[in-house]
């Protein structure tokens, strides 16, 4: 048996001890649960009122709080809408009176998966259990209880920690689903279309799967942060929906086992002109290999992770401001809204040549009625913007609308928040800008205002550039767009790299 003096000896010398124990002041730690729907539950992301036909597995939500110097940063990441609404207003809510800080420092992320069910937080006014918004009120109240619970065990968890980063390539699984035409017009590529032009178009996309774990003193993985760009759509049909977690889930889950079962929280990246492949006509099976290339990748990256040099935690919020563009005249206004009334009533009535309408297009994949409902969505647009003009309105429309994102850092971990579906070049244009190693350039976070563009994509109509007129009364963006956002997220992250 060694001596107590000799013992004292090495650790004099940090031979059994495994890390810099001046690495850190930060304290973290994190809690995931689940829920799981039935068969019937209402869906989410569909506009024919479809319920959820098929369960794949359980939907996770995963804590984490982090603290430095007494004040505390809190994220919100699942795979539900946990980033506006009820379902955001409810979780904030919780979170901030069990951890007694500000709403303000609590950061939320969805990964926007496209194949989960309706979660009811209303939990005084209760469904009739006929109705099939009972089974999402039911949901609503599990989250609810599981989401308290976890939230309580956050502070009394919390211990220090290192981060250490690794950064992985990963190109098999999604492709940029933003297409030019030969006249220079955009359009939607959705899988029909993605496959003509070949299965090995990809496109510019953000490659990178970016791994963050937090160790313990004794160099033990405590939690770690993930992080993709891609719209979670494989095998997703809005007219017959499913559950299921996605590539982010199954790829973060994959990388929990290899670390030991910690709790990963995911963070969907500038996804907005980003696609998973497989969407409308894909299967389950080629959705789950989706998230296990993806789980590789994350894997590889945790086998090469790199040390943060620096230390602490700093975060703000932000304000830009994006530009809006004039409206169009009022002879192009009522052009396209005939054309508009015109899809409406051959989408209904079933014609199959309803394809194109007023910058949008449409696989046949989906039914001519639904893709008539997708284009009756925007026809309140054409009616307010010829409205602005027979008023003489135009010049009191805003110039500008204020975004407010988060920014933060972490080790040598760059965050920024979007609160809509940024495109992928305005997150690639923070990544190349910042003065930090590695970025998490997160959308889908603390809002749901819908696709805003990159400084490349306001002109155009397509689906996502033309989404503002989904969104309301407001005009169409204009030039740098959600670029604006970047310039000032960039430029504070240059401050807490200092």
């Amino acid at each position: 048996m060694k001596s107590p003096f000799f013992l004292f000896s090495l650790l004099l010398l940090g031979l059994i001890c495994p890390i810099d124990t001046s690495a850190t002041d930060l304290k973290a730690a994190a809690r995931t649960f689940s829920i799981t729907p039935k068969v019937g539950n209402p869906a989410s992301h569909s506009r024919s009122g479809a319920m959820i036909e098929n369960v794949y597995g359980d939907l996770k939500t995963t804590i984490v709080l982090m603290e430095d110097e007494g004040k505390k940063l809190c994220f919100l990441t699942s795979a539900l809408g946990v980033e506006k609404g009820a379902l955001n207003t409810a979780s904030v809510k919780i979170i901030a009176e069990i951890l007694k800080i500000p709403a303000e420092n609590i950061i939320s992320n969805s990964s926007h998966d496209h194949t989960i069910p309706m979660v009811n937080v209303d939990i005084d006014n209760v469904p009739d259990k006929n109705d099939p918004r009972y089974l999402a009120w039911e949901l609503g109240k599990d989250y609810l209880t599981k989401l308290r619970k976890a939230v309580s065990e956050l502070n009394s968890a919390l211990q220090p920690v290192t981060i250490e980063y690794g950064v992985a390539e990963e190109n098999r699984i999604t492709y940029n689903r933003r297409g030019h035409r030969l006249n220079g017009k955009t359009y939607f590529i959705r899988e029909e279309d993605r496959m003509l032009l070949g299965d090995g178009y990809v496109g510019t996309i953000d490659p990178e799967a970016i791994v963050v774990v937090m160790k313990n003193l004794s160099g033990k993985p405590v939690l770690a942060l993930t992080f993709f760009s891609g719209h979670p759509v494989a095998a997703y049909n809005p007219e017959k929906m499913m559950s299921y977690g996605q590539f982010p889930q199954v790829a973060s889950d994959k990388l929990s086992k290899y670390l030991g079962g910690v709790p990963v929280a995911f963070f969907q990246g500038c996804s907005g002109d980003i696609n998973a492949k497989h969407m409308l006509t894909g299967t389950i099976e080629q959705a789950q290999l989706l998230g296990e290339q993806l789980g590789d990748s994350f894997i590889v990256a945790a086998k090469h992770l790199k040390k943060s040099k620096r230390k602490g935690l700093e975060w703000t919020r932000e304000t830009a401001y994006v530009p809006f563009a004039p409206l169009p005249s009022a002879k192009d206004l009522q052009r396209d809204l005939d054309a508009i009334d015109d899809f409406v009533k051959r989408g209904n009535a079933g014609d199959e040549n309803t394809l194109e309408c007023v910058g949008m297009n449409f696989p046949k994949a989906l039914t001519p009625p639904y893709r008539a409902n997708l284009v009756q969505a925007v026809r309140p647009w054409y009616v307010w913007a010829l409205e602005q003009h027979k008023t003489n309105n135009l010049r009191n429309l805003p110039t500008s609308t204020p975004i407010e994102i988060s920014v933060a850092r972490f080790g040598d971990v760059g965050f920024v928040g979007l609160p809509f579906e940024p495109y992928v070049k305005t997150g690639l244009k923070i990544k190349r800008e910042a003065d930090l190693p590695v970025v998490i350039t997160a959308g889908y976070t603390d809002g749901g205002l819908g696709y805003i563009p990159d400084a490349s994509a306001c002109d155009d109509r397509e689906y996502q550039s033309g989404y503002f007129r989904y969104r309301g009364n407001i005009p169409p963006y204009a030039a740098p767009g959600a670029d604006e956002c970047a310039n000032v997220a960039v430029k504070k992250l240059a401050e807490f790299a200092k």
